[in-house]
């Protein structure tokens, strides 16, 4: 009888922990996000995030060259508009509205 006590306190407590484990990481959302998906060592792709953790905007180097040449803009976590610069002068000349 005690064995069966002492498994049951155990589990409720680990199961506790486990639950206070899963809130803290749903209360994390990111801000902004960098990535290197070439690994060259340099920053090809920026995600930003609004307060509620819903992606907000996406900038990214399409060709490689070391310049954004990409925009992506949503609402509501959905892609609205993307602007894209095609002859690398750093303004868009591509515009697709969603």
């Amino acid at each position: 009888m005690r064995i069966f006590i002492l498994m049951l306190a155990l589990a409720l407590i680990c199961s506790g922990a486990c639950f206070a484990q899963q809130e803290g990481q749903k209360q994390f959302k990111p801000r902004k996000v960098q990535v290197d998906s070439n690994y060259d060592g340099k920053i090809d792709r920026i995600e930003a995030y609004d307060e509620f953790g819903q992606i907000d905007m996406v900038e990214s180097d399409s060709n490689g060259n070391g310049k954004m040449d990409e925009w992506i803009m949503y609402k509501d976590g959905k892609p609205v508009k993307k602007e894209k610069d095609t002859n690398e002068d750093g303004k868009a000349d591509m515009w697709v509205d969603y």
